[in-house]
């Protein structure tokens, strides 16, 4: 069992990380290769070729389409973890007729592909002038039952004794929410922020189907544009434009570990 613990699962982690990160490596590594050899088999950079950075700005609006799905992702983060933590904090301490009913109405949603609602929800969007717009790309996307669910889940666990406490301090309902339950809540709000930003940053077949116009195109409906743009596909303009797309997410990755770091140590304190 010691050699086991010793040897064998830090190996067996070592190599499973490997595996993982390979691929990101192999796309950095070949955004910068010159077209001519961006098939070549190399695991070593033999050639840096910056003009791909320089020519995937230059030659598309990669730039817009970024800042497009930063407004975007963050929007609906923001305000879905808001509507979220509400919710889920109604449902975990308020006791109403149907309760029950609604959460299981709520969580049946979870179990309707998109697919089947995504006519139904271009005709309402499109009904409402919502198409082409920021509009038609953040308000469809706030509302998840996999969110509240959670909220749900960790108010339930959450100590009432810290609410009773500030109810005698004097303290509203919401000042309670908002200055007591909302902030100590960071263990469950670090992993959704970075869920939620990620699932809208990756998002592909919505922001195709409600945006025309390529002032409204995220990053993912531009790089989709960037391979079939022409007969013969730039790939290491592609795989440049690509790395750019993905530092954001290293970005909110990088600020957000510790907080999620913090917030399982927490979840595994009871």
């Amino acid at each position: 069992m010691k050699i086991m613990n010793r040897f064998v699962l830090p190996s067996v982690s070592v190599l499973i990380g490997i595996a993982l990160i390979f691929p990101v490596y192999m796309l950095f590594i070949s955004s910068f290769r010159s077209e001519a050899h961006i098939f070549d088999i190399q695991i070593w950079p033999t050639e840096f070729a910056l003009a791909n950075f320089t020519e995937a700005i230059t030659s598309s609006h990669l730039l817009r389409s970024i800042l497009n799905s930063v407004l975007v992702s963050t929007t609906v983060t923001v305000v879905a973890m808001l509507f979220h933590a509400m919710s889920g904090y109604a449902l975990a301490r308020f006791q109403f007729p149907g309760e029950k009913l609604i959460f299981a109405w709520m969580l049946s949603t979870l179990m309707i592909p998109f697919a089947v609602i995504m006519l139904p929800l271009y005709l309402i969007t499109k009904n409402l002038g919502m198409t082409n717009s920021f509009s038609g790309l953040i308000i469809p996307a706030i509302f998840n039952a996999y969110g509240i669910f959670l909220f749900r889940q960790f108010y339930r666990d959450f100590p009432k004794e810290l609410e009773e406490a500030a109810y005698i301090e004097g303290l509203s309902l919401a000042g309670t929410f908002f200055r007591i339950a909302l902030p100590l809540s960071m263990p469950i709000i670090a992993p959704l922020t970075i869920g939620f930003f990620l699932a809208n940053w990756n998002s592909y077949i919505w922001p195709l189907i409600i945006t025309q116009k390529e002032t409204m195109w995220v990053i993912q409906v531009q790089l989709a544009n960037l391979v079939g743009g022409g007969y013969v596909t730039p790939w290491n303009v592609v795989l440049a434009a690509a790395v750019i797309a993905a530092l954001p997410t290293f970005l909110l990755f990088f600020f957000m570990q510790r907080y999620l770091v913090e917030g399982i140590k927490m979840t595994g304190i009871k």
